[in-house]
């Protein structure tokens, strides 16, 4: 994991606690995947599912309910809703 890695994922993770915070009720996330980049690993696809779940644990934690992970493009896009 790099910098960069984790300086989007602490992101990520502080605007979801801040809608949280806010009192929104859903909450959406993206990750976007580099499609040159996964040339380089073994196994893209347990990569990618890897990574959805680390984003799903992190914004879990803060008091949201993954809903749905859907694919655009190369894009992973996933909603949570406040839990209850």
């Amino acid at each position: 994991m790099g910098i960069l890695h984790a300086i989007r994922m602490q992101k990520l993770v502080a605007d979801a606690r801040h809608a949280h915070a806010q009192g929104d009720n859903t909450f959406e996330a993206s990750i976007d995947i580099d499609p040159r980049g996964m040339g380089r690993v073994r196994n893209p696809m347990k990569k990618i599912r890897k990574e959805i779940d680390l984003v799903v644990r992190s914004v879990e934690a803060v008091g949201w309910e993954c809903v749905g992970v859907g694919q655009f493009m190369y894009s992973i896009n996933m909603n949570f809703v406040r839990a209850g």
